[in-house]
């Protein structure tokens, strides 16, 4: 084997090299836009249950405000009553 021919033959070899890692850089830049949209959906669900809970605590909230007033209410009923009776 000639050194023409060695070096025709690595160039070749290299070439085949290059080609599939230009296959191997596509299918990453595939992956990772894939990737981009998983996480693009996540956070759209992060932020849904997040927006849930938030609205929990905050009916919560309301109902323990609910059972104060009608506590304070009953209170003020009661003492108007013990007055004028």
């Amino acid at each position: 084997m000639t050194n023409e021919e060695l070096y025709q033959l690595m160039k070749d070899g290299f070439d085949q090299v290059k080609a599939d890692f230009a296959e191997v850089n596509q299918r990453f830049t595939e992956v990772n836009q894939r990737l981009d949209g998983m996480d693009t959906r996540l956070r759209d669900v992060e932020n849904g249950i997040s927006e849930l809970k938030g609205k929990q605590s905050a009916i919560a909230g309301m109902r323990s405000w609910i059972v104060t007033a009608c506590a304070i209410g009953a209170l003020i009923i009661s003492v108007v009553v013990a007055i004028f009776k």
